[in-house]
Order: C-alpha cells, then sequence, then structure tokens
C-alpha cells in the first residue's frame, strides 16, 4: 500500500542508504539485508500531524517516552501546534510559556538553550533525534515574546515584531502558522492581527494550522474567521481536532467549509479517532483573570471577592462572541468527567487522575473552589483531561475520521506524566484495526493515506508519505489481520499490536518485539 489510496500491490523494495532506490520484482539483488514481508502490508511510515512534543524533543530521555509512537509505526511527528511552539524564545517570557504549557514539558524542566527558530533546529540536530521533527511556528509564543499576557489588541510596532519573528522563523524551515485562540494570549489577539501576521505565510505559500476560537455554540462563527483570513491572504488553511459544534451550528460550519472549498481555497483538517480531549488547565479560566501572567493569577485566586466573582462566571456563562473584549470566552468544558493530572506537590498527587467532582467531593466543596484550591498548590502547572465514552460521541468521531480531507492526530499532551488517555498508545492503530478492517468505514488503503500523503501534501512535507523511486524510506510494516489498538479508556498504557517492522530514513527502529532507542535515525525537516 503506497501511501496514495490505490489498491495494494505485491512487490520488493531496495531501500540504499537513507532512500528507497527501486520498487518492482527483482531476483539475486546483492543485499546486507533482507525483511520477508510475505502476509504483511508494506506502507509508508506514519506521519502524526499534530502534536506538542517540540517541547519534549529537546530531552535526551525522549526516545524512551515516546516509544509508544514508534510501535504504532509513527515515523514523523508535527509539533508547534495550537499556538505554541518551543521557539522562537525570549528568555524574559520564558517562564510564561512554561507554566501554562507544563504539560508538554519533560518532568526535569526545559533550559530553552535557543533563541530562534534556527538554533533549535540545530540544537535538535546535534542532540539526535529518534523521529522525523518538522515544527510549526506558533502565535502564542509569537505574541508572549513580544506582549507577554497583555489583555488588549497589539499595535502595530508588536504586529511588526511578530512578523519580523514568523518570517525568521520560515527562513530557518519552519513550515507554518499555529494559532491557538482558545488559549492566551491568542484569545486576546483580534482578527486584524492574525490577517496581518498570516500575510507573512503568504511570502512562503505556508499553511495557517488554527486550533479556532470556539469549539462549540461559536464554531460556525469562529470557523469563518479562519476561512477569511486564509482567503484574503491566498494560504492553504488547515483546521485542527475539526470536532466542534453540533446541530445547526456545526451544519453551519460545514457549509462555511464547503462553500469556500468551492471558491477554490484548499482546506484539511485533523482528528483523533477517540473521542475526547486535553487541555491545559487554565484554559477553563475566564480571561480577564490571566492577565499578567501566572502570578497574577495566583494573587487573584488569594482575593476572596475575586475568587467569587470567577466562580459565579464559571458556573453560570454561556459562551459568548467575540473574545477579545476581555468578557467573553467561547467554551465550558470543565464539568464532572473531566479529570485532574499534573501533580506535582506530595499532597496532590493521590488525585492524579481522579474526576474534579471527586476531589471536590473529598474536600467537602464545590468543583470550582477545589480547582482554585489545587492551582494555587500547584501553582497553575496542570493539565485536564475529558473522556466521552458514549456511542453517540463514538458515531461523531467516526464521521469525521472518514471525511476525505482527514488526517490523524494524536494531539498528546501530559507524556511524562503519564497521561491515561489512549492516543499516545493506540491512534493509528485504532485506524487501521477497528476503523478500518473491522468496521468498514474505509479501506485499509484510504486509512494509510490519511495517515502519511495526505498530512504530507497538507504539511507540505517533501519527499515522505509515499513508497516511491528517490524517495525517503520511512517504512512501516504491519499485519493487516492483527494489527490493532490495545489501549482503551479504561486499560492504560498498553503497545499496540501488529506492527511488525518500522525504518526511519532506512534505518530499522522496530523489529518484531524489539525497539531500538539509541538509533537516533530521525531528521529535522526543514521546509523546502
Amino acid at each position: 500500500m503506497d501511501g496514495t489510496g490505490s489498491p495494494a500491490f505485491k512487490a520488493d523494495i531496495i531501500i540504499e542508504g537513507e532512500l528507497i532506490k527501486d520498487i518492482g520484482s527483482f531476483q539475486d539483488v546483492k543485499t546486507t539485508r533482507v525483511i520477508d514481508a510475505k502476509g504483511l502490508v508494506v506502507a509508508p511510515g506514519f506521519i502524526d500531524v499534530h502534536t506538542h512534543l517540540d517541547f519534549f524533543f529537546p530531552s535526551p530521555r525522549h526516545p524512551q517516552v515516546l516509544e509508544s509512537w514508534a510501535r504504532q509505526g509513527v515515523t514523523t511527528i508535527i509539533a508547534g501546534n495550537c499556538g505554541y511552539s518551543a521557539a522562537p524564545i525570549n528568555h524574559e517570557k520564558e517562564e510564561l510559556i512554561s507554566t501554562f504549557w507544563n504539560f508538554a514539558l519533560p518532568h526535569d524542566g526545559l533550559n530553552y538553550e535557543w533563541t530562534t527558530m534556527a538554533e533549535f533546529f540545530n540544537y535538535l540536530e546535534r542532540n539526535g533525534q529518534a523521529f522525523n521533527v518538522a515544527i510549526l511556528t506558533g502565535h502564542n509564543t509569537l505574541r508572549t515574546n513580544v506582549m507577554g499576557w497583555e489583555t488588549r489588541f497589539a499595535n502595530p510596532d508588536e504586529v511588526s515584531e511578530m512578523q519580523m519573528m514568523l518570517r525568521t522563523s520560515l527562513e530557518a524551515g519552519s513550515i507554518g502558522l499555529s494559532l491557538g485562540l482558545y488559549y492566551c494570549p491568542g484569545i486576546f489577539s483580534h482578527t486584524d492581527e492574525l490577517m496581518e501576521l498570516a500575510s507573512v505565510l503568504t511570502e512562503f505559500g505556508a499553511p495557517l494550522v488554527p486550533h479556532t476560537r470556539g469549539l462549540t455554540v461559536t464554531y460556525d462563527k469562529a470557523i469563518e474567521e479562519v476561512i477569511s483570513i486564509a482567503e484574503k491572504n491566498k494560504i492553504p488553511l488547515h483546521i485542527s481536532h475539526h470536532a466542534g459544534g453540533s446541530g445547526q451550528v456545526r451544519k453551519r460550519a460545514l457549509k462555511k467549509i464547503k462553500e469556500a472549498k468551492e471558491r477554490g481555497l484548499r482546506i484539511g483538517h485533523d482528528n483523533m479517532p477517540w473521542a475526547g480531549g486535553c487541555t491545559a488547565v487554565l484554559a477553563h479560566f475566564p480571561p480577564w483573570i490571566l492577565e499578567g501572567g501566572i502570578d497574577k493569577l495566583i494573587e487573584r485566586l488569594k482575593d476572596p471577592k475575586i475568587r467569587k466573582q470567577a466562580k459565579d462566571e464559571m458556573e453560570n456563562f454561556q459562551p459568548q462572541w467575540p473574545t477579545w473584549d476581555n468578557k467573553y470566552w467561547t467554551d465550558k468544558f470543565l464539568g464532572g468527567n473531566t479529570y485532574i493530572g499534573g501533580f506535582s506537590s506530595e499532597k496532590n498527587l493521590k488525585f492524579e487522575y481522579m474526576p474534579i467532582k471527586d476531589i471536590a467531593k473529598y474536600h467537602g466543596k464545590n468543583m470550582y473552589e477545589t480547582l482554585f484550591d489545587l492551582v494555587l498548590d500547584e501553582k497553575g502547572k496542570l493539565f485536564t483531561v475529558g473522556y466521552f465514552d458514549h456511542p453517540v460521541a463514538e458515531q461523531l468521531y467516526d464521521e469525521l475520521i472518514k471525511d476525505s480531507d482527514c488526517s490523524i492526530e494524536t494531539d498528546v499532551i501530559g507524556v511524562d506524566f503519564k497521561n491515561p488517555f489512549p492516543v499516545s498508545y493506540g491512534t493509528f492503530t485504532k485506524v487501521l484495526g477497528e476503523m478500518a478492517r473491522d468496521k468498514g468505514l474505509m479501506s485499509q488503503e484510504e486509512a494509510i493515506r490519511k495517515m502519511t500523503s495526505l498530512p504530507a501534501e497538507q504539511m507540505q512535507i517533501k519527499d515522505r508519505g509515499i513508497i516511491k523511486k528517490g524517495y525517503f524510506a520511512d517504512i512501516t510494516i504491519f499485519n493487516p489481520k492483527t494489527v490493532n489498538a490495545l489501549v482503551s479508556f479504561t486499560n492504560h498504557f498498553q503497545n499496540s499490536e501488529g506492527i511488525e517492522y518500522v525504518l526511519i530514513n532506512g534505518k530499522i527502529v522496530i523489529e518484531k518485539e524489539k525497539y531500538y532507542p539509541e538509533i537516533f535515525a530521525g531528521k529535522v525537516l526543514r521546509r523546502n
């Protein structure tokens, strides 16, 4: 299965060094190694199109911690999504980014031994990479570098400074711009600011990759906003975790996407095969309480009057549009099925991945008061996990994955906190096994296209994603009858089965049950 979606065919593949030298039927070829793939499927290595692992790639432990990606057949990882990227970095503001995005960092922290995107890429290369990595530049990182967490519009000089950093990052090889308009400080940015930043993408033909401003009752407006930005600047649009809205709101959003495609706009999107998600705990707070950063938040949460105001708003607010006037925000996800992770203080470790409602019951307090106390204890360094283990939710995600423009993501956080959300152990294998083979939602050829050539096209990754002469030898070999995700919402940390071999740039990193973390076969994939 060559990754294009075309029917499977039998062939031999000759690999020389990093590249696919030839494809056909060969006899008596002199070689140092033969892999007998009889009865197996040979496919391009899988591309995880949406992660936050750029904050983890600098860690020397990343090959061990990210083993479950290799065991799913992943060879290339896209990172820097949802508006936050590990570069470029203003060292005076790095604590703001590290606290809000703490779930993406290694337990032992991040030293930020770089400033620019070019320096970040050089750092990754010097230290070696277990996977191919490609990095988006995050708008929230740019805005934090320039303005901190000020709850106002950027002035022309500040926009120009962000444009300069973005242009420099793209020149260094970043593959596009990600937005995180649900998160601080992107939530405070006006559409005009985003228009100006996206104009830099036009110079490179690079994609805009937004986590939209709303995922619930304002989703249609959020989709309209990002379409307008992409259309005006004539750039590709790739919508992150396109699972927002319901009922008429979602119908209006899908109609806007369909109409934009008919006008010629290139639009793709991604999703995971699991109903749920993870995010920063601070994303559940009213925007105004985050102004000035974590220290200011902690100060405010110690004030009884401000606590009461925040509690009342979080309990009673209805999503509003727009978000940039500092009074409204668009989504309300905190609820009884919200689990809390990332604890570091000894007294709270027993609450790791416990539902907030149960932690509140333990303390004999309201859910929101409990959350405020936990944020004070942990200085904001927490994240939340939400599961929707329900047939209706599963049916929605099945439909999302089937869409021809949908590529596959893990969107995982908390990898160094033993996050039980199943994506990091069973995303690609669930699509191949349960969704394609068992449910028949698509052919395995189509499933493979969604995790190889489609994301390569969407993220403009050259010479990968297809088994083709002259392309890099990123290859995943699996058993089509047994490939499966063993992990679930209740059965955690189970590696997938059926992945027999994984090659990255011609080097074997998975061989049956063996994993070779010391290989460092990956490359930093710079734009063009």
